[in-house]
């Protein structure tokens, strides 16, 4: 039995000796090659190169960057970690190293049930590409997968467990699958009130979410770049709207791109779980914020979850 003053690492390193079971049997997985990117940081502007490396069992994401001094900072992608979430989901070591916008990628290594990887990176933020993760999961695609020695392990949610800021929503209730229902709400006539619901496996993250573009609003570009802010960004790499209409020649690739985007920020956000949680998520009017104080209402008490092996 698990005392109740262990904190998450220690929980999972008790659960290792004795794991629960759940049916679906599936082996740990990382890709077979490594996998170059480079690309614009969206908020930096910074020009960024970034390489996708396999990674042992049980390591689950990892950034590292070389620093001039040829330190190499490693930063797990872990909710802990997370030091801001304005526009962006940021990561932090307790040396103030930052890395930015870790939300694509993330959500294209957990849509496609990657578990261990290592990202290297040349800059202090993920490469932006055409502001989904569609560009992410092509070539990891290309690379293919290589099964590892070990079983996923998985949070299993346990109660129903929700946080809210306003009118603000998120919210988990126990699932044996992962789903997630979104919904969002702008006074934009191009956007208006918009909902989706989807089980998550890898194909419906293909052909339903990694294709969606992040947004914004043309008269807020100048506001965020006093803040330097989306110095990076244009019609190349987001949806950009006027008062009236949509910027970008080509148009949307969904007539709900916007709600779908926000569930692909999402998934990115859940990865800092650490693991792939079994739970129906429900949001309203959400963003990075919110995600990650679900996240840390799910581990703030053992009664809310349980880690359990699929072998």
């Amino acid at each position: 039995m698990l005392k109740r003053n262990l904190n998450v690492s220690e929980k999972i390193s008790a659960f290792i000796s004795s794991p629960p079971k759940i049916v679906a049997a599936k082996k740990q997985r990382s890709i077979k090659k490594d996998i170059s990117i480079k690309g614009i940081g969206l908020h930096t502007g910074n020009n960024v190169s970034m390489t996708l490396k396999q990674a042992p069992i049980n390591t689950g994401y990892v950034f590292r960057v070389k620093k001039r001094s040829n330190e190499i900072l490693e930063l797990k992608a872990d909710f802990r970690n997370v030091e801001s979430t304005q526009l962006c989901t940021l990561l932090s070591d307790k040396k103030g190293n930052t890395i930015s916008t870790v939300e694509h990628i993330l959500s294209a290594c957990y849509g496609l049930e990657i578990d261990n990887i290592f990202i290297d990176l040349d800059s202090n933020e993920i490469p932006v590409c055409d502001g989904s993760s569609y560009d992410f999961v092509q070539k990891l695609e290309d690379s293919g997968f290589t099964e590892q020695s070990e079983f996923k392990k998985f949070i299993r949610i346990k109660n129903v467990i929700e946080v809210k800021d306003g009118c603000k929503i998120a919210r988990v209730s126990p699932f044996d699958q992962t789903m997630i229902s979104c919904e969002i709400n702008y006074d934009h006539e191009l956007i208006g009130k918009q909902s989706i619901s989807i089980v998550l496996t890898p194909d419906i993250y293909k052909s339903q979410i990694c294709n969606a573009r992040t947004f914004g609003f043309l008269k807020d570009v100048e506001k965020l770049r006093s803040m330097n802010l989306a110095l990076g960004g244009s019609l190349d790499n987001a949806v950009v709207l006027d008062d009236k209409k949509i910027l970008n020649n080509d148009g949307l690739r969904f007539s709900d791109e916007f709600v779908r985007h926000k569930v692909l920020d999402f998934i990115g956000d859940i990865s800092l779980s650490g693991f792939r949680i079994l739970g129906s998520f429900y949001t309203s009017h959400s963003g990075h914020s919110l995600n990650i104080m679900l996240l840390n209402k799910i581990f703030e008490s053992e009664k809310n979850w349980e880690l359990v092996c699929s072998n």
